[in-house]
């Protein structure tokens, strides 16, 4: 050994004992590797279920993430071939579950029998559907079997009370022959089996699970829920299942395929999807709906009668209107009424006849077009505004000729004789109208009328004026006036009454309150007529015609406030 290889065993001595040992190391490492592939599938199955469980189940969701983010067409891929069927298969299940019912609904919908359905759905609060179900689906099992998968073999048997037992390696062999008929020519691809047959009067149901399938012949019309409630058994058996399937049949089996007690949790399934219903459903909710729809159906003809009977009224009406010929009437109760027909102008406007009769505030729409009427009516207003007659002139009509009577002025008797003959729908004119003859007017009675007419005008004026008392004997300062004011009017009125040829005369009048006896008050009316009496002698009234009027005491009682006197001017009748 050379001086160098000395120094490097002294100096790399320890270094390399090291890296021998860590080479070692490494290689044992990789062959327990190599071994623990090979072990490793055993390991997992013999190592405890729920510890295995809860160490790979992280890391196994985790590495599925991963796989399903980074690389997730090849995860659809591969997941196709076993989703693909399991949908198609729900999705006709579902399918022929729903036409199934819809076909019972429509059968049963619209008969007596569904219309006594849908009063006891709205009764119970179930939906329609369901009572249907409760009403029509009828059925029973016979016979339950549960067969082996593998061998076809029968694990156990239910049969209902009362019915003969059935061949069950044959009932066994024919299912498996038919299922494996149904996967070779139409479920190649291992997703499809036999689910239900006709079997004579008899429905047959299999339903396969991993290592047992469950087959039970049915009577009448199952609902979709015993194929769930049968679902559910098949799953509590498999869970229950042995490893040996053709040990001792459990105890549990008994009860799990017992048909009274499938039944009996279909019937509970039912009930607890729908809405619960009272045992014993009150009658008067439907006595009320009945009563609110009887109500509602005598409102709703009675509203059509009011209205047809009004509609009537408008048609008696218009048809006896002369002028108008009535064409027809549409009408909407209590929304539209649309009056066609026809109109002569002449005739009186039918608004106001409408406007009589009560029609809920409907404005009635007329559709009218003229024409001539005829009518005795019609004509006599059609002559009026033709020939205008003055006061004096009458005019009547009866069955179309038109009867002129009475008498006017000449211009009028000539133009009206020639255009009465040619008013349209008249058949004839009886004209006796004789032509007025001017008289001479009288100058002294016009001056004795129109001197009659002023005396009447200053008559009312005199009465209105009246002198007022603030005491017993002492006028206002207008009541001192008074006296020349009456004086006036007395002169003017003494003047036309002679000039009309009447007689006149002055009624004086006192006035008092209501306060006061009665004794004191007529002392006062007579002394209030005293006062103005003489003031009217003062003032240049003839003595003769004071000496001729009459004091009134009486006519002056019972005012409520004024106080006074007053005087009236009584025109006699005309002298001969």
């Amino acid at each position: 050994m050379s001086d160098l290889d000395r120094l490097k065993q002294i100096l790399l001595a320890e270094e390399r004992e090291k890296l021998q040992r860590a080479e070692q190391r490494v290689a044992e490492l990789e062959q327990k590797n190599r071994e623990l592939s090979a072990l490793l599938p055993a390991l997992v199955r013999a190592a405890p279920q729920e510890p295995m469980t809860r160490a790979l189940a992280s890391p196994v969701a985790a590495a599925l993430g991963s796989a399903v983010r980074d690389n997730r067409n090849s995860i659809v891929d591969a997941l196709f071939p076993v989703i693909g069927p399991i949908i198609r298969k729900a999705i006709a299940e579902a399918l022929r579950g729903l036409m199934s019912d819809l076909n019972r609904v429509l059968e049963y919908g619209f008969s007596p029998r569904g219309v006594r359905w849908r009063i006891e759905a709205w009764r119970s609060g179930v939906p329609f559907a369901q009572i249907v179900l409760r009403h029509t689906l009828r059925y029973g099992i016979d016979h339950v079997f549960l067969i082996e998968r593998d061998s076809g073999l029968v694990l156990h048997r239910q049969s209902s009370p009362g019915l003969p037992d059935l061949d069950a390696d044959a009932i066994a062999g024919m299912l498996t022959a038919i299922g494996e008929f149904v996967r070779d020519s139409v479920g190649r691809d291992g997703g499809d089996s036999l689910e239900a047959a006709r079997v004579g009067d008899h429905l047959l149901w299999v339903l396969d699970g991993p290592r047992v399938s469950l087959a039970c012949f049915i009577t009448g019309v199952p609902p979709n829920s015993l194929r769930a409630v049968l679902s559910d058994r098949l799953e509590q058996i498999h869970a229950q299942l042995p490893a040996d399937a053709r040990s001792e049949p459990a105890a549990e089996w008994e009860t799990a395929l017992n048909p009274a007690a499938i039944i009996a949790a279909s019937a509970e399934l039912n009930d607890r999807d729908g809405a619960p219903a009272s045992k014993r459903a009150s009658r008067w909710p439907l006595i009320f709906v009945l009563v609110l729809v009887l109500g509602a159906l005598a409102w709703y003809f009675v509203r059509i009668e009011r209205w047809n009977a009004r509609v009537d009224a408008v048609r008696t009406a218009l048809v006896a209107h002369p002028g108008f010929l009535l064409g027809q009437i549409d009408s909407r109760p209590w929304k539209a009424l649309a009056i066609h027909g026809l109109l002569d102008a002449d005739a009186e406007p039918i608004e106001p006849l409408l406007g009589a009769v009560d029609l809920g505030g409907v404005e009635p729409e007329l559709k009218l077009d003229g024409y001539l009427s005829t009518a005795d009516a019609v004509l006599l207003r059609r002559a009026r505004r033709l020939l205008r007659p003055p006061d004096g002139v009458g005019l009547s009509v009866d069955r179309g000729v038109l009867g002129v009577t009475g008498v006017a002025d000449a211009a009028w008797v000539e133009a009206g004789r020639s255009q009465a003959p040619w008013i349209a729908g008249l058949h004839g004119v009886e004209w006796r109208v004789s032509a007025r003859v001017e008289e001479t007017p009288d100058p002294q009675l016009e001056a004795r009328t129109a001197a009659r007419a002023e005396l009447g005008t200053l008559a009312e004026a005199l009465a209105a004026d009246r002198a007022e008392f603030v005491d017993d004997l002492d006028p206002d300062a207008d009541g001192a006036a008074f006296a020349g004011r009456a004086v006036a009017a007395i002169t003017r009125a003494r003047q036309l009454a002679e000039r009309a040829g009447v007689a006149l005369r002055l009624r004086i009048i006192g006035h008092t309150d209501s306060s006061g006896t009665e004794e004191i008050n007529r002392r006062l009316r007579v002394q209030r007529a005293d006062w103005l009496r003489d003031r009217l002698r003062e003032a240049g009234v003839p003595a003769t015609l004071l000496q001729e009027s009459r004091m009134d005491e009486v006519a002056g009682q019972g005012a409520s406030t004024f106080r006074g006197a007053s005087v009236e001017l009584v025109v006699a009748e005309p002298q001969p």
